[in-house]
């Protein structure tokens, strides 16, 4: 069925595979310009009397390591690709994520999966597995971030223990893994790939969080990153929030209510998203140079 599918592929004419991957590119730009209104948006929300020269070099630092951390999707997303079967370098899974990956900021939060479609199939890959690749890919997300929830137990329980909520996250994550792996080498990898992603988006959140004013105790550290884990996973699943916008919001006011006052949660949110949207322009950035070396 495989190579039914490639072959098929394969059978497209010159036409249609320009315009699918004009397709994929028109998504990639729609994405651009909701990153480019966005932008703007933040920069009359947040105060900038608030945050000194160290704070704008912070916000710089982590929008590279984040653009950086969006590379284990990638890799993650090559792992599941080769699990089923369909082998493309690092440098076209690095491109074809990373101009995709624009477009979660479209109204719709689906265009990222559809415009990585349309460039999957344009480079002569089937339908079938890359549909297959994108639920996978939903499936470790979702699951993941809910590995994140025993990390909460300080935010949601006075009085517990810090060190419950750590062997009931890596007892969680340890059974998840095993499972994954159950399934295949790849399956195994591609998991560990998006948890990690997970677990170093939350942390930016935590050190944007200390920027905006909030806590700066290291020992919280583990349970505002898994409140934004677990904030990212309520926009994620939430239909036509793009990007979560919103919904994130709502969440994050309601975890760390306990900690901070909303002002500073709102100027924490802001200030993370002003990092994410920043990291995924640069790595928009990344995956043109990796084009340059692109080959499925």
């Amino acid at each position: 069925m495989q190579a039914e599918e490639k072959a098929l592929t394969m059978a497209l004419g010159p036409g249609a595979r320009i315009w699918l991957n004009r397709t994929g590119a028109f998504l990639g730009l729609a994405g651009l310009v909701f990153v480019g209104i966005r932008l703007h948006g933040y920069a009359s929300e947040i105060d900038f009397r608030r945050i000194g020269l160290g704070g704008y070099i912070a916000i710089a630092a982590l929008a590279g390591l984040y653009g950086a951390s969006n590379l284990l999707l990638a890799v993650g997303w090559r792992r599941l690709l080769a699990h089923l079967r369909v082998s493309v370098s690092h440098s076209w899974a690095i491109r074809a994520y990373a101009i995709s990956q624009l477009a979660k900021y479209v109204p719709g939060n689906i265009f990222q999966f559809a415009g990585r479609q349309a460039i999957g199939v344009a480079a002569g890959i089937g339908n079938r597995p890359l549909a297959k690749s994108t639920a996978y890919e939903l499936a470790f997300l979702a699951v993941g971030g809910a590995l994140f929830s025993p990390l909460l137990l300080p935010l949601v329980a006075a009085g517990t223990s810090d060190w419950l909520g750590w062997i009931s996250f890596a007892a969680v994550v340890a059974v998840a893994l095993w499972l994954a792996t159950a399934w295949g080498t790849d399956f195994g990898v591609a998991a560990i790939f998006y948890i990690a992603f997970l677990a170093f988006s939350g942390l930016v959140f935590a050190v944007a969080y200390d920027l905006a004013g909030g806590s700066g105790e290291l020992s919280l550290y583990p349970a505002i990153a898994s409140a934004y884990v677990l904030a990212w996973l309520a926009g994620f699943v939430t239909p036509g929030a793009p990007a979560g916008i919103g919904i994130r919001e709502a969440v994050l006011l309601f975890l760390l209510g306990g900690l901070s006052s909303g002002p500073v949660i709102l100027l924490a949110v802001v200030i993370g998203r002003m990092i994410t949207v920043l990291g995924d322009l640069f790595f928009f950035a990344g995956g043109q140079i990796a084009g340059r070396y692109n080959q499925v």
